[in-house]
Order: C-alpha cells, then structure tokens, then sequence
C-alpha cells in the first residue's frame, strides 16, 4: 500500500531493512506475513491497499517493491478509515481509537459551552447547531478516529411518547413510566409504525447533517458514528428503571411476560428503523448499547433482549450489509458469541471481562462467518480518573497484546461518566498510538 507509492529506491531501502531485521531474529517470515495473512489486506490512509491471500512470500515482497501482478484495491483518498476497515477485519496502519461519551461534561470546554449558553444537556440533544458543536470538541483536543452523535438513548421513548425529562440529582429519567396495561399500550400504538416513530426524531438526523458538515469544515475526515439502545436498556429506563434503583422492569417480566415480549418486538423494530435512518443521514458506521447486564438476569438478558438485538442486526444488515454494526452488551459479554453469529462486525469488551476467556469464546464460533468478529474496547475508565501515566502505558500495552492490533478498536470498558482527568484521557490515547505503532512493526 504506502510502500509502494514510495520511490524505487526508498522502496528497496524499506525491504533491506526488513530483511536486515529478519536475519537478526527480531522480525521471523511468519511475522512479517501475519498482518498479510490474517487479514486479507494491508492499507494506510490515503493509500491504496494491496490484498494478499495464503502465505506467499514473493508476493509480500512484490507489494513492497511494487512490482508483480498483486491485486490493488482503492480507498478513500480522503478518509482516514481505519475504524471501518478494523470493523470488518481489514489490516490498518494503525489501531483505530474512540471513546464511549467521548464528548460529554469531562471536557471543560462542553461544561463552559453549556454555561456560556445557559444550556442543559437535553437542550444540546435536541438542537442540531448545540449537538454537532459538542461532538466536535474531543476532536479538536484528541486525535481521535471517529466523531459520534451527540444524543441520548431516550430521545426513542420520547418519540413514542413518553416524558423524559433530566436533573443533576436522578439525570435521566422517564416522568410517564410504564407500569400497567395503559403504558404498554402506549408502546403498542406504534406496532407496525414505526416509521412514524422516527419521523419525529428529524432532529437527530438533522445533528447527524450538521455534524458531517462541522466534519468537513474542520479537515476531520474520519467516520460519524450513529447510536442507540438495545430495546431491553430501552424499555427498563421506560419502565422507570434507573442505575441506582432498578426492579421495575424485572417485576414487569414476571406479572406481564407476553406484555414485555410484544413492547421489546414493537421497540425493536423501531430502533432497527431509526438505525437505518441514521446510515441514510450521514453515519458511517453504528454502535448499538445494551447498558443494563450488571443489573438483569441472565435468564432475562438471553431469553428477551439478545432475541432482539440479533433481529436488529438482521433488519440493519439485510438493507446495508456493508456498514459495520458494532455492539456493546456491558455487563453480559456472555452473549457476544451469539451477537457474532447474528452478524454483527464488532463486539465490545468491558472493563471487567477476561479477555483471553473471551477471545476463546468467539473463535469457537468464529466459522459461522468465516473469521472472529471485530473486537472493541475495553480500558476501565477507572484509570482515568485515579490512573498514572506509568499505570495507563501498561494497561494499553496490555490491552493490544490480548485484544490486538488486528481487527480492534480500542475504546472503553464504559462511558466516560464526567470526572476523567482530560490530561489522562490525552494520554491513553497518546499511548495507544506509541504501542499501536510498536506492536503493528515487530507483531
């Protein structure tokens, strides 16, 4: 890819190199053709990417010298795409990097645009101008590889009617909830409707439009990201469940099971709509979240919300088969070897998972797809909060070698929650980018 754009004799520096390494024992045949062979492809931003299949020396040495009948794939020449490519289990330049709430109150610039305008944050969600503006700052201080929707989950409750209001006591929460017949009802309406739902969410896709464009302005040529709720998160924050007190939705599940079991088919159908309609409207790739695993049963999680987001993954795939849908099940990682099988390209990991144990996981189903799906994740925003520089260098170096650099992102094991120290978050991804680079030349 980039090699061969360089000039001949550059090119033919690169390889002595390379094979001066090789001789010393530090770089073997086998890990030089690993990235070429594990990922069916070696690209560089703003380079074309030369695809390689089987383990062929010759050829390897034919796509750094440029030479040779070696099949060339064109990218982008102006996005740096290495979040879509991981996604999809293509070779990078790099380890591709974003942040769960990576724009959010953490920043002191979001907390002075706010004060500056007498802003609370469902006022920034429902204006695109305030909405693209914010997901524009962890750009401008982080060299980052995707911007992503600035919005909230409960913006779809609110589409179907409910009343979602916020304070900095309780933060979001649904004022309507449901808890009898009426309330499911209130979902029913929309059964076969959900195209009626979305319509009035425009001022997500609006944030959507406006924020490309602040893109575009800005020179950050890199993918926009959509998001929601997996309809199980979904419907316990609308049965008025929250993170501190959280046994309505359960209780609901063992007094109304078919009730339940018709509002999560209703919410999933809308939610795979609204994720369409984000791809429509300017995002590049989508983050589906199902937040609530630490506080539901297994049972629960896999007999009503996994149904679910797989049939989400089937709807969104079966219309746009080549956008990566990427999903984090925080708290039951246990249903990430379904979720892979359901077609999505990328599973995230949380802080608290065992990544080895995991990674295991998928590769026993990894055949239904023909390789493991994409990995994401998962440093425990923990350390930047109370974290060192010497403490997040070694997680991060930790973190590639388990988890990467091949087909990975790397992000969070949660959202950032607004009392990250911004000089540590700088420095997880300055780190990201030292051990990215050190692990993609000697893996």
């Amino acid at each position: 890819g980039m090699v061969a754009q360089l000039p001949h004799l550059v090119r033919w520096t690169f390889v002595l190199t390379l094979l001066s390494v090789q001789s010393l024992g530090l770089l073997n045949s086998r890990q030089i053709l690993r990235r070429m062979n594990q990922r069916a492809s070696f690209g560089v931003k703003k380079f074309s990417s030369v695809v390689i299949r089987g383990r062929d020396t010759e050829k390897w040495r034919e796509a750094l010298t440029g030479r040779g009948s070696v099949k060339v794939q064109q990218g982008s020449e102006d996005m740096n795409d290495r979040l879509l490519r991981a996604a999809k289990g293509e070779a990078v330049d790099q380890v591709p990097i974003w942040l769960f709430r990576q724009a959010g109150p953490y920043l002191p610039e979001y907390r002075k645009y706010k004060e500056d305008n007498g802003l609370e944050f469902l006022d920034i969600v429902r204006d695109p101008s305030h909405a693209s503006e914010v997901a524009m700052q962890p750009l401008r201080r982080y060299n980052l590889d995707a911007a992503i929707l600035f919005s909230d989950i409960l913006v779809v409750a609110e589409a179907l009617g409910f009343d979602v209001s916020f304070t900095k006591k309780k933060g979001i929460s649904i004022a309507n909830p449901v808890e009898d017949s009426s309330g499911f009802q209130r979902i029913f309406d929309f059964e076969d409707k959900s195209g009626m739902a979305v319509s009035r969410l425009d001022y997500v896709m609006e944030a959507l439009k406006s924020t490309r464009v602040k893109l575009r302005e800005e020179g950050f040529n890199i993918p926009l990201l959509g998001f929601s709720a997996a309809p199980w998160s979904l419907f316990a924050y609308m049965a008025g469940d929250t993170i501190r007190n959280f046994e309505k939705s359960e209780k609901l599940v063992s007094t109304n099971l078919e009730d339940v079991k018709k509002a999560l088919h209703v919410l999933g159908d809308v939610i795979a709509e609204y994720l369409i309609k984000q791809i429509e409207n300017g995002a590049d790739a989508i983050q589906v979240f199902e937040s609530l695993g630490t506080k539901t049963t297994p049972t629960t999680i896999f007999k009503l919300a996994v149904p679910e987001m797989c049939r989400i993954a089937q709807i969104v795939k079966q219309k746009y088969p080549d956008v990566p849908l990427m999903v984090f099940a925080r708290g039951c990682g246990y249903v990430n070897p379904t979720l892979q099988r359901a077609g999505y390209d990328v599973v995230t990991l949380d802080a608290n998972i065992d990544r080895t144990e995991m990674c295991q996981a998928l590769d026993e189903t990894a055949w239904v797809r023909g390789r493991r799906v994409s990995l994401q994740g998962n440093l425990d925003p923990v350390l930047l909060q109370q974290g060192s520089k010497e403490s997040i260098e070694a997680e991060v170096k930790r973190m590639i070698d388990e988890l990467g650099p091949y087909s990975y992102i790397a992000n969070l094991g949660g959202g950032l929650m607004g009392k990250e120290n911004p000089e540590l978050v700088g420095e997880y991804v300055k780190q990201l980018r030292i051990a990215s680079k050190r692990s993609l030349l000697l893996d």
